[in-house]
């Protein structure tokens, strides 16, 4: 068996004021220590979710949290909890994640999704399908 662990992005509470420079920046600090935490006990996979338009959720992308996530990390395997697919060019995603994998020493999984939050969707003037 295999146990990972789901990186927590909430900064605080649901639509809580946009926090300023200084704590946003602690608030990084804060995830870079728990990453290191996560690998230290021993957990298989370190993954990272995806959420826009919330002030509560500091990393919109987990593509770039997943960049310093590799630069910070040596053993545990790295992951997106999950790349919303349609906001973006799956091209530009597969070069993208390639460059995660070979930074990381082959450690990413890549998890996609079509997507469930129709807030995301129409920041973006993407159409939800289905």
């Amino acid at each position: 068996m295999k146990i990972g662990y789901l990186l927590d992005t909430h900064a605080g509470p649901y639509n809580m004021p946009l926090p300023d420079s200084a704590q946003a920046r602690a608030f990084i600090d804060h995830l870079w220590r728990e990453a290191a935490v996560a690998e230290q006990v021993g957990f298989d996979s370190l993954v990272v979710p995806e959420r826009h338009t919330r002030t509560e959720c500091l990393f919109p992308s987990p593509i770039v949290l997943l960049s310093g996530l590799a630069a910070r990390t040596t053993r545990i395997r790295l992951g997106t909890y999950v790349l919303i697919l349609p906001l973006y060019d799956p091209v530009h995603i597969a070069e993208q994640m390639a460059l995660i994998d070979l930074m990381s020493g082959g450690r990413l999984i890549c998890g996609l999704a079509s997507g469930y939050h129709p807030d995301y969707h129409n920041a973006f003037a993407i159409p939800m399908r289905g």
